[in-house]
């Protein structure tokens, strides 16, 4: 077993409501008759405990991003412990998301942030896409995953006393948990854990709660666990090397953790959505990958290409007459516009060509920044219709405008970005800048950084 301070990340658990109920998730979701959500204080006071910490703190669930406090916690977890460096972004579509957040992880947080600062860990919900400019500037780290993907998860609701297994057996087994060894600890509304399954298996299970949270507590050693290695007693983390799909939504459990389940009222037991182990060698899952990325090790297929919460689902043209009520028509195109993304041409009565609509809608587009698209025969503007600089003017901002002009300059400058013409051919479209700032601000690590931008490179050739 490890402290927490040998840890790459601590997690801090602000929910677990989820768009997902996957099986054998680590935080139970599906099971819990009401969700939590973690208030403010407690926040604050978890990420103040973690400041001398010195690696990531993490923002997890569920889905963090359903938390309605999520701008404010993800604001202040990074005022306080910000990464050190944040790469540029040329606000340029992405043609394939997975990669390129693998990319920056790499180069932003590994080397020149030495794995500190704020991380995120979220499913790309249409929450993500909502605050998709703030995750980009705030978070040092992500892991993503919409899992529309194969990707494996292994039974956690299974007691080893109900597989027969003796203790001179199983405590090596414990010491030598996946879970404990390669993830994370965790503080969780009722506070801190050695093991991000223990905070979990608390919350659904009403166990007494964790730690007290307060500076240093994550210092703690093996031998200071105490009674929360009795979690342990209920977690099948160290008992499996195979998983099912997390597409199936169902958990595999063993008769014991049936019953509590039964004394909780799980919703998701009532819907059958779960599996009843009775020994070790009957259950017959898919082998997984003996890695710290189990669950899915190829990072590529995180974010998938059908993902129509961060994809474009279509985009609607408007053609406000320009000679009157050139507010007012906005305002009415914007409500009934049938698609978030909204195309604004410059010449009257043009519309968007087909092929240009699909190759946009291959591609993740940034819904704070208005684009510029200036091609021969075609040009005009594409903006999310619920973009921060249209929220802010507000209906009667917007009915104000005399111009087409003046509605364009709800943007300011640095969220603008003129389409490359080449735009979904880009794997990565800011790696050069991110090579630039990175070549000129941190001297002390140009070996590593060197090696990073030609491993990145060379996934693209």
């Amino acid at each position: 077993m490890r402290s927490p301070s040998e840890m790459r990340i601590i997690e801090i658990d602000i929910t677990n409501a989820c768009i997902h109920q996957c099986s054998n998730c680590t935080r139970f979701c599906g099971h819990h008759k009401t969700p939590y959500f973690m208030e403010w204080e407690m926040f604050k006071k978890s990420v103040d405990s973690l400041l001398e910490y010195g690696r990531c703190i993490g923002m997890m669930g569920g889905e963090p991003t359903l938390h309605p406090q999520f701008e404010r916690f993800a604001r202040y977890l990074a005022e306080v412990y910000p990464g050190q460096h944040h790469v540029p972004s040329s606000n340029q579509p992405l043609p394939v998301f997975s990669n390129y957040i693998r990319d920056k992880n790499y180069l932003q947080h590994e080397c020149l942030n030495r794995h500190k600062g704020p991380g995120l860990m979220s499913a790309t919900s249409k929450r993500y896409f909502q605050h998709f400019d703030l995750i980009q500037k705030l978070f040092s780290y992500q892991s993503i995953n919409d899992h529309n993907n194969p990707s494996l998860h292994q039974p956690v609701l299974v007691s080893r006393k109900d597989l027969g297994i003796p203790d001179e057996k199983w405590f090596p087994m414990r010491d030598n948990c996946f879970f404990q060894n390669q993830w994370s600890a965790s503080i969780t509304p009722k506070g801190a854990f050695f093991c991000e399954v223990a905070g979990s298996l608390d919350m659904l299970f009403n166990g007494p709660g964790g730690w007290k949270v307060e500076p240093g507590w994550w210092k703690r050693t093996p031998d200071e666990f105490g009674d929360q290695l009795q979690w342990c007693e209920l977690c099948g983390g160290a008992l499996f090397q195979q998983g099912r799909l997390a597409s199936e939504e169902i958990d595999d459990v063993s008769p014991s953790l049936l019953k509590k389940l039964e004394e909780v009222g799980s919703p998701k037991l009532r819907r059958g959505a779960v599996s009843v182990l009775q020994n070790l060698m009957g259950y017959d899952g898919q082998e997984m990958p003996n890695t710290r990325r189990r669950y899915l090790s190829d990072f590529t297929k995180r974010v998938s290409a059908c993902n129509q919460a961060i994809y474009p689902d279509g985009i609607s043209t408007i053609l406000p007459a320009l000679d009157c009520a050139f507010g007012a028509q906005m305002n009415q195109a914007l409500a009934q516009a049938e698609t978030g993304w909204v195309y604004l041409p410059e010449a009257p009565e043009s519309h968007l060509d087909e092929q240009m609509a699909e190759r946009l809608k291959q591609v993740v587009l940034n819904p704070e920044v208005l684009y510029r698209i200036d091609k021969e025969g075609e040009s005009g503007w594409l903006f999310h219709r619920r973009a921060k600089a249209l929220r802010q003017a507000g209906f009667d901002g917007i009915a104000h405008c005399v111009s087409r002009e003046a509605f364009l300059a709800f943007w300011p400058e640095e969220q603008g970005c003129v389409l490359a013409s080449a735009f979904d051919q880009f794997q990565n479209p800011d790696l050069e800048v991110w090579a630039a700032y990175a070549q000129s601000t941190a001297a002390e690590h140009q070996d590593e950084i060197e090696r990073c931008l030609k491993k990145i490179r060379s996934d693209y050739q």
